[in-house]
């Protein structure tokens, strides 16, 4: 079965629970992190204007104090959580394949660790007052490959093994999921998305799906594993299929 995206717009980034309360101080440590160049800047604020003749300053400017505070945690949030992702994948290389959920695997351990180290990350960029940075900005600095002048801000992408190419629409509600969780297996398949592809709103990409140049697929649609919808086509359906002329 697989696990549903986040109603609040966080990428969908599932943690089994026992590896989560087994490495639950490696993700406090990345929120701790990502919390001290906020508090490095607060203090600055505080020191330069909570001063006399300048306290009217102090007050107007907090607004804009707290704007900058917001992108200070964000920003820091995603340096922490790509810097231990690096750290992760120099341990172990991230690999497609079908893998059995068990902690002693390791693809599927690290699997876990990687969303772990992403989790916090992606928490707080979908809490930005500007939420189309998550996509177009955390996502590819995760190694989501994201195409130019698309429109794909309203809906959840995983957040590796992914590649979107130019000018595509991805309608709201549509989960692009590069993993399936099946009972005791993970599998873990690259989605590849061509350029000028258009996919309705609330449709679901299955690991390992290729749409080709051109693909239009229906709202309420979605794919199979390893489904391939060929180029300059319109697919719709559960599971998709070819229109017919």
């Amino acid at each position: 079965m697989f696990q549903p995206a986040s109603l609040k717009g966080e990428s969908p980034v599932p943690i089994d629970e026992r590896i989560r309360n087994k490495y639950l101080i490696f993700y406090l440590i990345i929120i701790i992190l990502s919390f001290i160049p906020c508090s490095l800047f607060e203090y600055l604020y505080v020191f330069y204007l909570w001063n006399k003749g300048l306290y009217l300053f102090f007050f107007i400017l907090l607004p804009l104090n707290f704007f900058v505070l917001i992108y200070i945690l964000q920003i820091s949030a995603v340096l922490f959580s790509a810097l231990s992702l690096l750290i992760i994948n120099l341990l172990y290389t991230p690999k497609e394949g079908v893998f059995s959920r068990d902690i002693k695997d390791k693809n599927y351990l690290y699997w876990n660790l990687r969303n772990l180290s992403k989790k916090w990350a992606l928490f707080v960029s979908a809490s930005n007052p500007f939420p189309w940075l998550k996509n177009r900005f955390v996502l590819r600095f995760f190694g989501v490959k994201i195409g130019k002048n698309g429109i794909c801000d309203t809906c959840w992408i995983s957040s590796e093994f992914v590649e979107i190419g130019h000018n595509v629409i991805i309608g709201m509600g549509t989960t692009l999921l590069s993993f399936g969780i099946e009972q005791d297996r993970l599998i873990l398949e690259r989605i590849k998305v061509g350029d000028d592809v258009v996919i309705g709103a609330k449709c679901v990409l299955l690991p390992g799906t290729v749409l080709k140049k051109g693909v239009k697929l229906s709202a309420h649609s979605y794919t199979n594993y390893n489904d391939v919808l060929e180029e300059n086509s319109i697919y719709l359906g559960h599971p998709a299929k070819l229109k017919e002329v």
